[in-house]
């Protein structure tokens, strides 16, 4: 069972946790507090959850007694030089254990030997005590107490009147110059008692010194840095080389800054400087060119001279040999000579003080080409152009030419009608395409194929009736070919034609079975 209780005087309508009791029991005794007028309710819980609350018992006050507990968060802390908040966290309501809840409010120096002083206030959360000394440690107490009596006596804790501005500046200031850009500060801390307040830390101002560029600005741009606690010493970051500074140091307190430290006056070295502000190359010729710079923005430092790096690039782009070149400091304008025409260069140009090389910026240039070298190398282009075309045509009819030959080698006239045109024979003659007669053999595309013409042979031969053969006209009693097709021997006139042999001798080839051969 789970009991809750209302405080209908203080919290009405709020119900808060009182105790729990196993199930088995069905009464409990309850502590209570003073003057607190309840209601109690009852909720049952198993396994699965608690059930609704019961009906709200009838009211109960208490009896009120003193209070048995004293504020929390007492602090002591000053707003002004001369005074002292005393705060802390009341009771409440329910803490109160009767009517008439005040506090007794009660503080002393901690380091005199006053008696304790006290004020009796009403339900508040600050008391303010005036007229204290600035910055004095003080004990404090807060009692609670009502109309039954007071509260048990309260622990001390301390605090501190009101804090001013510290009241002496830090002594023998001192610079260290580490490099071009650092530089160590030190300085002896002040008296506890000059700083009247929570000491928080030292804090150094420095600025650089105005350039008669810069004089006619109303305000000087200065730096601030603060180191936390006692330190007395601390480095200073990020200066610029070559330059002039001003710095002082002050104490620092919860309320504010104490006085500056004298002056002190320290200058940092050389450093490189930064690179050219610009790099111009104009006015290229044939074998020159001309540079134009403007000095580094921050020398920072006494420029002693400048360097340039040249080296000519080809067109596939890499780079020649290195040309080293010391250049005055008093000078922002170079010239160049004896370079390569139509040539790419690459500059690498930086400043140098004492401290060493600045940081270097970079620039490309082309010299000018020579007009009648380059109108030679467009004739000499256009001459060779010329000659390739004329070779790439020639090459191109020896071509054609050897084509035709071949073509004529593998189908030309054939030979035979020349040595037919040497024998009278009308059997043999060539016949016009005209009267169905064979004519010259060609393989040309505007003459009838080679087949139609044997055709025409085999039906004129037929017609009359020959018996005449190739061997009638060959030397032997076969005829034979070369290899392009004619007869290797010679005619020698029509022969006689001589008896068959019986069965077994064949017939000698005829001029269309020689022809069928061919085709």
């Amino acid at each position: 069972f789970i009991i809750e209780y209302e405080d209908a005087m203080h919290e009405p309508g709020l119900w808060h946790h009182q105790t729990e009791v196993p199930g088995t029991q069905t009464t409990a005794q309850l502590k209570l507090s003073p003057y607190v007028n309840y209601s109690f309710r009852v909720m049952a819980e198993n396994n699965l959850g608690r059930s609704l609350p019961s009906e709200a018992s009838e009211q109960y006050l208490t009896k009120a007694a003193e209070p048995d507990k004293n504020p929390t968060a007492v602090e002591g802390l000053g707003s002004e030089p001369d005074n002292l908040v005393i705060t802390w966290k009341p009771l409440n309501g329910f803490e109160s254990n009767g009517p008439g809840l005040q506090y007794k409010v009660s503080w002393r120096q901690k380091d005199g030997d006053d008696e304790w002083t006290s004020v009796v206030v009403a339900n508040v959360s600050k008391y303010i005590v005036s007229g204290t000394p600035t910055f004095v440690p003080y004990l404090i107490k807060v009692q609670a107490l009502n109309d039954m009596g007071f509260a048990p006596e309260p622990a001390a804790v301390m605090g501190h009147s009101g804090e001013d501005l510290p009241m002496v500046a830090p002594g023998n200031v001192r610079v260290n110059v580490v490099n071009s850009t650092l530089a160590e500060v030190h300085w002896d801390p002040v008296p506890l008692k000059s700083i009247r307040g929570h000491l928080q830390g030292y804090r150094i101002y420095y600025w650089k010194a105005q350039s008669s560029l810069t004089r006619n600005r109303r305000h000087i741009e200065k730096k601030i840095l603060t180191f936390q606690g006692s330190k007395t010493h601390g480095m200073l970051p990020g200066l610029e080389p070559f330059s002039h500074y001003t710095l002082n140091v002050r104490v620092v307190n919860g309320k504010g800054e104490g006085p500056a430290s004298p002056d002190k006056v320290f200058n940092t070295p050389e450093g490189v400087p930064s690179a050219p502000s610009s790099l111009k190359i104009v006015n290229p010729t044939l074998d020159s060119l001309t540079l134009e710079w403007e000095p580094p923005s921050h020398p920072n430092g006494i420029l002693t001279e400048y360097t340039l790096k040249y080296q000519p690039i080809n067109s596939t782009h890499e780079l020649g040999p290195l040309v080293d070149l010391k250049i005055p400091a008093n000078k922002t304008r170079w010239i160049l000579k004896n370079l390569n025409f139509s040539t790419r260069y690459k500059f690498y140009f930086y400043a140098q003080t004492a401290a060493g090389s600045g940081i270097q910026i970079t620039e490309e240039a082309i010299t000018t080409v020579d007009e009648a070298m380059a109108s030679r190398q467009v004739d000499i282009a256009t001459q060779g152009w010329f000659i390739g075309l004329m070779c790439a045509v020639a090459l191109l009819i020896l071509i054609l030419l050897i084509v035709c030959f071949i073509r004529r080698n593998k189908g030309g006239k054939y030979p035979v009608k020349e040595k037919e045109d040497a024998h009278a024979d009308p059997e043999i003659q060539p016949m016009k395409e005209d009267d169905g007669t064979f004519g010259e053999y060609s393989d040309a595309e505007d003459h009838k194929p080679l087949k139609k013409a044997v055709e025409h042979l085999q039906t004129g031969l037929k017609k009359e009736d020959s018996d005449d053969s190739l061997v009638d006209y060959g030397e032997g009693v076969n005829g034979q070919f070369n290899e392009d097709g004619s007869f290797i021997g010679q005619y020698s006139g029509k022969k006689e034609k001589e008896p068959a042999e019986g069965n077994e001798s064949s017939e000698a080839p005829s001029p269309v079975n020689a022809m069928n051969s061919f085709v």
